[in-house]
């Protein structure tokens, strides 16, 4: 017997002739094939099966969404997308836009909710924006406050998808077997969402802080950072969407916590600060047609800011030049300032589009464009032993042109801007402020003319779409429609106050109000108390109003009139002295008190504020006297049997 056919093949007369080798290699292949054509033919049985079976079940659902899939609790087989859209938007977008939200702090406020909410809405009124932010714990939520909205025609398509382009028949199978559920979700306004998240760490936790950047004296140093204690974004965007999507009516939720680490230690701050020091010392070099200008460190140092990334290993800490910031010195530097009496700017709203025309002519830098790519290659490691250049295109300057593109080109510049916050959980009072900021958006002081906030605005009313809330009636705090407008006026009072306009006309609060600068309050009640200002320069002045759920800004503008505005502060005078008072209210029972209003002295205060143009001199100056009442401390005790 042969150990091996090598060993067979050497021996006198065994080995195999050419034909026979040829022969059985030819009976190999032919096996191969036969087994082969076998597979696939099987597999090709297999594949028309499945096509036609996908055809047949194709026809019979055409424009039709496949058996067994549904979105949350809505079976929508054999359904199309405009009948599935309707009973989606049925089902669903009635809870999102009826549905309220509450998180509390703990379960004693989760039980006690609806009374500690009437208690804490009037204390908000009285005390400042810290205080409230402090002694909070619990968060009413709607679909206004949190914008919350709910497309239903989405998930309808989403439906109709299954089995077409999302998993094609074996997502159809799966449906028939086993069932395919779309979980809705709603989707929320980002800084709304973030607002009521950082309101509740503050309240309950403590907010992380990463290790960051600072410039100074041109060069970058190290911040502290911190972990925090946080409600996770994820468990606040589950019970957002359990909440407004579940179940009809309220729920209450008790605020879950969890530590969270910073996303930028020490180490990699102080990496990005050596990599800033180690690129700004060259400065920067731009070219705009035949003309050049040099921004130095120092400038460079100026525009500089971090933002926090993520990338492939987690979260890098970027540096970045400030777009905003840049574009106004280098259009300076290439001597496109637009500054002084001889150029001037018209605003106009065409059907809610504000346009601007110009006397300015010629070309502008497009400096935003060079910031974006210069931000892409400026930033290294290793230095440099030269300036980079950066070329800037120019852009012919329209006579005609959107407020967004007059900002680019530099044409029209922010001559002030002026915040205010408040963290009321009023979801009426937030209203109120919203309604009067939109009333003012986008409202035009034009040149030598004057500007009225009560002719804006005209007299709160529910048909305006005024709520009752909290505002200062007769010298007490109270319920009124339109409740919360006066932030709106203290808010424009200083974006002007600060922007050196003359102020023709306005009013101190009865009460003082600690979360406003010191005598730089204004009050409104229609008709006879307003604000009013004048523009005494060539140009016009915009006004844009924007919100969030805790503060509304006010901006003006225009060109710059460069004035320079300077504030000498009073000392406080002492007024009328709080008493305290006792209120039996029978809507409470015996046993039950509670501070209505807090107590304060009556005071006074004068502030002059001094303008002077950009050479120096004085064009106006006046005082602001503010003068406020006594407020009693009221005490409301519980009558009812």
């Amino acid at each position: 017997m042969l150990k091996n056919p090598s060993q067979g093949y050497k021996q006198q007369g065994d080995e195999p002739s050419k034909a026979a080798r040829a022969a059985r290699g030819i009976g190999h292949a032919c096996a191969w094939l036969w087994h082969k054509s076998k597979a696939v033919s099987v597999a090709l049985a297999l594949v028309i099966v499945v096509v036609l079976v996908g055809s047949v079940d194709a026809l019979a659902n055409m424009n039709r969404i496949y058996q067994g899939v549904s979105v949350g609790d809505i079976d929508l087989s054999g359904k199309t997308v405009d009948e599935a859209t309707a009973l989606i938007a049925q089902e669903y977008e009635p809870r999102v836009s009826g549905n309220t939200i509450v998180f509390c702090a703990n379960e004693q406020v989760a039980s006690d909710a609806q009374a500690h909410s009437e208690e804490r809405d009037t204390l908000e009124e009285q005390i400042s924006y810290e205080e409230s932010l402090a002694s909070r714990d619990r968060w009413t939520v709607n679909a206004q406050h949190i914008g919350a909205t709910f497309d239903s025609a989405m998930y309808a398509e989403m439906a109709y998808q299954v089995g077409r382009n999302d998993g094609w028949l074996f997502g159809r199978l799966q449906a028939q077997a086993s069932g395919i559920d779309i979980e809705p979700e709603c989707t929320f306004n980002a800084t709304s969402f973030d607002e009521l998240r950082n309101e509740i760490i503050a309240a309950l936790g403590t907010k992380m802080v990463n290790f960051d950047v600072e410039m100074k004296d041109g060069r970058a140093s190290v911040t502290q950072g911190h972990d925090g204690y946080e409600v996770p974004q994820e468990w606040l965007t589950d019970h957002l969407n359990e909440g407004f999507l579940d179940k009809e009516g309220e729920s209450r939720f008790i605020v879950s916590m969890e530590d969270v680490p910073v996303q930028i230690d020490e180490a990699a701050a102080q990496h990005t600060a050596s990599l800033i020091d180690a690129s700004l010392p060259t400065g920067a070099l731009f070219q705009y047609d035949d003309a050049q200008w040099f921004a130095d460190a120092a400038t460079l140092a100026d525009w500089t800011y971090t933002e926090v990334q993520e990338d492939g290993n987690g979260y890098a800490l970027t540096p970045l030049f400030d777009e905003t910031k840049a574009n106004k010195a280098i259009i300076a530097g290439f001597d496109f300032t637009f500054t002084g009496s001889n150029y001037t700017v018209q605003f106009t709203n065409d059907d809610g589009t504000i346009m601007v025309n110009t006397n300015a002519t010629g070309t502008v830098p497009q400096v935003r464009l060079a910031i974006s790519e210069l931000n892409r290659t400026f930033f290294t490691e290793h230095g440099r032993s030269a300036a980079p250049t950066t070329d800037i295109t120019s852009a012919e300057i329209p006579d005609r042109m959107t407020f967004d593109e007059a900002r680019d080109y530099g044409l029209v510049v922010q001559i002030s801007s002026f915040t205010t916050q408040y963290a009321s959980g009023a979801s009426a009072r937030n209203n109120n402020i919203h309604v009067a900021a939109d009333a003012l958006d986008d409202s035009i002081c034009k040149a030598g003319e004057s500007w009225s906030f009560l002719a804006l605005s005209g007299e709160t009313t529910a048909d305006k779409g005024y709520q009752d809330a909290g505002a200062i009636v007769s010298g007490e705090y109270s319920d009124a429609i339109g409740g919360g407008i006066c932030q709106v006026a203290t808010t424009v009072f200083n974006a002007v106050y600060e922007a050196g306009y003359p102020i023709e006309k306005r009013y101190n609060h009865s009460l003082y109000i600690a979360s406003y600068p010191e005598g730089r309050d204004a009050a409104i009640a229609y008709p006879d108390m307003d604000l009013i200002w004048s523009n005494d320069t060539d140009s016009d002045v915009l006004l844009v109003m924007s919100y969030t759920n805790s503060s509304v800004t006010a901006t003006l503008y225009g060109t710059d009139p460069g004035y320079e505005v300077t504030t000498t502060y009073g000392e406080w005078q002492a007024g009328e002295p709080f008493k305290t008072v006792i209120r039996q209210d029978s809507d409470w029972p015996v046993g039950k008190e509670f501070v209505e209003t807090q107590g304060t002295d009556g005071r006074s205060i004068t502030i002059v504020r001094t303008v002077k143009d950009r050479y120096g001199n004085i064009i106006r100056e006046k005082e602001f006297n503010s003068n406020y009442r006594p407020n009693n401390k009221v005490i409301v005790q519980g009558s009812a049997q």
